[in-house]
């Protein structure tokens, strides 16, 4: 939580989040456009996109807890406008062999729509006018889990399964070749298919059409929270995940232990009767015993249930105290610090604490740079 509030705040400013920089000679005029393309993008982001805001809170959230997260940067004709919205990192696949979507040889992102948005799309013409069948349930085990831990029913899915990948193709109608006498190179296409029955709904060209190169366009942004191996990045889930599994199955068997030694079990013997022993005796409560031979406590034989044990109770506390102090590696308390320390020595020790948070946000003040770039080429080439 707290990483999502300070992140936020100091990604999202109330002016607005995008600042300028002059490459070069600084001039009168270099300086007035820059002013006017940093008012017009905070402009467009702050009230004309709405849902940009509300998109990269969640995408924060998302962040911190998977340690990756994507923004699909894009125009929507329904609205007229450029849009960028958060997609979750499960719904971007990326082989692990690829080192940035640049360079990745294929990036399939993983869409639900229903027959209705179907439709309407196929209408459109942005979909080809075939036939479909009806959805097919294809919930994978990610999608499975989420939807039990977030309460939904995860049996049925009424929603078609589309696959929209990026990937280079060499197609009959547009062959690239530096050189007749060489073989053909595949181009950047994207390909859309239902994933159901394989049925191809789209394949559009994906390079700008005045470049000779014919790069692809990239349409989305990676956020990295703690770089790994391999292309997807580290969260907190997987760095402190393990304190969390163990610190819950510690107090879930303390409190076990206590509900048994307050509420305990045993054995009692035939001859012995107690009125009304299928309920627990409630405080203050007391109840007639018929008695067989003997005592009642010769008649009684409690388990013997521990109390809840304090070798388990300071595991507790010392796995939680090292999960949180990984998990907050950002956070001091001034508390600890001498009153008498200088006031260049409190300043480098609290630079020095927060770096580890000043590296996380570094590396998502990067991803806003390549998010903002894409989202300037939308703005200038619809925008009046």
């Amino acid at each position: 939580v707290k990483f999502q509030a300070e992140t936020m705040m100091e990604t999202f400013p109330a002016a607005g989040p995008v600042k300028t920089e002059i490459i070069g000679k600084e001039t009168s005029q270099k300086k007035e456009a820059a002013t006017r393309v940093q008012d017009d993008m905070n402009y467009q982001l702050t009230d004309v996109m709405v849902e940009y805001r509300p998109e990269h809170e969640r995408m924060l959230w998302g962040l911190g807890l998977a340690g990756n997260a994507f923004k699909k940067v894009y125009y929507d004709p329904s609205l007229g406008r450029q849009v960028s919205m958060y997609v979750p990192a499960e719904d971007v696949v990326v082989p692990y062999g690829a080192s940035s979507l640049e360079v990745a040889g294929r990036v399939t992102h993983v869409m639900r729509k229903t027959p209705n948005e179907m439709a309407k799309l196929q209408a459109a013409e942005f979909y080809r006018d075939v036939e479909l069948q009806d959805p097919v349930n294809s919930l994978d085990e990610i999608e499975k889990a989420i939807a039990e831990k977030m309460g939904f029913r995860a049996s049925t899915d009424d929603r078609y399964k589309l696959l929209e990948m990026q990937v280079d193709l060499v197609l009959p109608d547009d062959k690239f070749t530096k050189d007749e006498s060489k073989d053909e190179i595949a181009v950047p296409y994207i390909v859309t298919i239902e994933k159901g029955t394989s049925t191809i709904l789209a394949i559009r060209r994906n390079w700008n059409p005045d470049d000779k190169l014919k790069r692809k366009r990239n349409h989305f942004v990676h956020y990295a929270y703690i770089p790994g191996f391999g292309f997807y990045a580290f969260g907190l889930i997987h760095l402190i995940g393990a304190f969390a599994k163990s610190s819950t199955s510690l107090i879930r068997q303390l409190v076990d232990a206590g509900t048994l030694s307050n509420l305990p079990g045993g054995f009692k013997t035939k001859g012995l009767r107690v009125k009304g022993d299928d309920t627990p005796i409630a405080p203050a409560e007391w109840r007639d015993v018929d008695v067989a031979s003997g005592t009642m406590r010769d008649n009684i034989m409690p388990l013997p249930y521990k109390e809840p044990s304090q070798v388990l109770y300071s595991l507790l506390n010392t796995i939680v105290e090292e999960g949180r102090r990984f998990a907050g590696a950002a956070d001091m308390k001034i508390s600890d610090m001498s009153a008498n320390a200088p006031v260049g020595t409190t300043l480098a020790i609290l630079e020095r604490t927060l770096k580890t948070m000043s590296a996380v946000q570094a590396r998502i003040h990067y991803s806003m740079k390549q998010e903002f770039k894409l989202l300037k080429v939308i703005i200038r080439d619809y925008t009046p």
